[in-house]
């Protein structure tokens, strides 16, 4: 017949963690920090993103629309949408007299 369990140790009786947190169980200052700076910072460049669409569309469904997808947003109006500004150059402008 095969012997019983032996019984479990009183919750007190292990006292090198008592009054410690778990570990992994609390962030520090600085993780909680960084981790606003970073969403707010994500925040930030989606309505950017935002903020061009409507500028260039007038709709505030597409600026929604954007907003979400500002990672694909912003090569497209880069690429495509953007047209180039004229360049300034240098110098004495010529002129053809015929």
């Amino acid at each position: 017949m095969p012997s019983s369990p032996p019984n479990a140790p009183p919750p007190d009786a292990n006292t090198s963690l008592k009054g410690k947190p778990a570990a992994g169980a609390t962030m520090s200052g600085w993780a909680v920090a960084g981790t606003v700076i970073a969403v707010i910072w994500y925040f930030l460049w989606n309505l950017g993103a935002a903020s061009l669409s409507y500028a260039k569309y007038g709709s505030v469904g597409w600026a929604i629309l954007d907003f979400f997808f500002a990672p694909f947003y912003y090569p497209y109006y880069a690429l495509v949408l953007n047209t180039p500004a004229p360049t300034m150059f240098g110098g004495r402008r010529r002129m053809k007299l015929w």
